[in-house]
């Protein structure tokens, strides 16, 4: 095949995005044959089962892939794994593993939502992973099902809660977080100290809110609401909110690594509606494809453009540069942040959907959530760290066909795209 008598490289390229379209169809599939895998799953029709795993078999065989029928205790279609496998083997240790199994964990999610205990082993395989927020939020869309089971997750479960307030402590989610500061502090099994005891909570240990009571109460000198709850060790019932409180972020930076930058971008005075102040922007008569929002004390530049849009920041050339940028992807694809330096080389960090273009060097990476992403020079080549991970080094800069002036740039793109950021620092 194509992929076998390709460089390493390509070979890779070719094996990842082949998955990535297997799984696709699998979708599709599932969705044409949705009324057959209901009938089967309730009836046990014989008759329908092999009709369809009849026709599986003739897509195998024209396209070489595995497809198989799952019918127990859910019917659906998936696939048998051959291909992955192959991937796996010839490519071990490759940068496309991890969102590969993060596409196969969201199906995997998709036809098992009562259980959380595929999302704990992705957890346990990859502990740094990218894909953390989405992880947490799949932990608690499935504690909506009351029968969902948590006992001997509760190391995992408390590592994965404190790692994702670390980095999105500004998030809804967030909110929901809770660590109990009291002692053997009592569950009940309705709102109000009337209720039955349905368990205990201890000291230190961290709960995730299900539901809020509707208004506070005063139980002695303290006002507060009633929170249902759910802990890491897998005891449900009310709990009152004086025993609680946030989890607060533990970070690894000090003070001193974040200082000194010539920079420090965090767009709170606007000319007008579409201009921060001492920006320009790139194309003329597309001023409209920027605005902003402000979330609290936050001012967050936004992108939406039709056509064309983008900001730009004349500046001198910067010879050893630290840039950091905090923002997200919405769609299409976007220049986030470039630094163009002497000679025209630039550094540049472009989002796509699923992946990151860093100078030419391509990571798949969840870029629909927020991250800060880190580009330090070293001479001619860069380092990307990713919310201070280190994700790759050596990347060289490289001339751009849209940035060509010394200066920061941010938010441009040609086409349909919409994109945010957050700050924007560099020294």
């Amino acid at each position: 095949t194509l992929a076998k008598t390709s460089g390493y490289e390509d070979g890779e390229r070719i094996y990842y995005y082949r998955l990535k379209a297997l799984l696709g169809f699998i979708n599709e599939l599932n969705e044409d044959y949705a009324d057959e895998c209901k009938e089967i799953q309730k009836t046990k029709n014989k008759k329908i089962e092999s009709k369809l795993k009849a026709k599986l078999e003739e897509i195998n065989k024209k396209t070489e892939v595995d497809l198989i029928l799952v019918t127990d205790p859910e019917c659906y279609i998936s696939m048998g794994g051959t291909l992955y496998d192959e991937f796996v083997s010839l490519y071990p240790g490759s940068r496309y593993i991890e969102s590969i199994d993060f596409d196969m964990l969201q199906f995997i999610m998709s036809k098992h939502p009562g259980t959380i205990n595929p999302v704990i082993e992705f957890y346990k395989r990859y502990p740094e992973t990218t894909y953390l927020s989405s992880l947490v939020n799949m932990v608690l869309k499935a504690l909506g099902n009351p029968k969902i089971e948590l006992k001997g997750h509760a190391e995992e479960l408390t590592e994965m809660i404190q790692n994702f307030c670390n980095k999105y402590h500004t998030s809804a989610e967030y909110y929901r977080l809770f660590r109990c500061k009291g002692e053997n502090v009592n569950l009940r099994d309705s709102a109000g100290t009337h209720g039955q005891i349905t368990g205990k909570l201890n000291k230190g240990e961290f709960v995730i809110q299900l539901e809020r009571s509707m208004d506070s109460v005063q139980i002695g000198d303290v006002r507060d609401y009633w929170y249902r709850v759910v802990s890491v060790s897998g005891s449900r019932g009310w709990v009152f909110g004086k025993f609680l409180e946030r989890i607060e972020p533990m970070t690894k930076n000090l003070v001193s690594e974040d200082e000194g930058f010539t920079i420090d971008e965090h767009f709170s005075e606007w000319i007008d509606s579409h201009t921060p102040k001492g920006w320009q922007h790139m194309y003329p008569g597309f001023e409209e494809a920027i605005s902003f929002t402000k979330l609290k004390d936050i001012h967050i530049v936004k992108l939406d453009s039709g056509e064309k849009g983008g900001l730009y920041k004349k500046t001198g050339s910067f010879q050893n540069m630290v840039c950091k940028v905090k923002g997200r992807l919405l769609s299409g694809n976007v220049i986030l942040a470039g630094v163009v330096g002497y000679g025209g080389l630039a550094a540049v960090i472009t989002l796509l959907p699923e992946e990151i273009d860093v100078c030419g060097y391509k990571i798949p990476y969840a870029t629909t959530q927020w991250h800060e992403y880190e580009l330090r020079s070293e001479g001619k080549t860069l380092s990307l760290f990713i919310d201070g991970e280190l994700v790759a080094r050596k990347i060289n800069t490289k001339k751009h066909d849209l940035l060509k002036s010394s200066g920061i740039y941010i938010l441009v793109c040609n086409g349909k795209a919409q994109a945010e950021i957050e700050y924007i620092r560099i020294k």
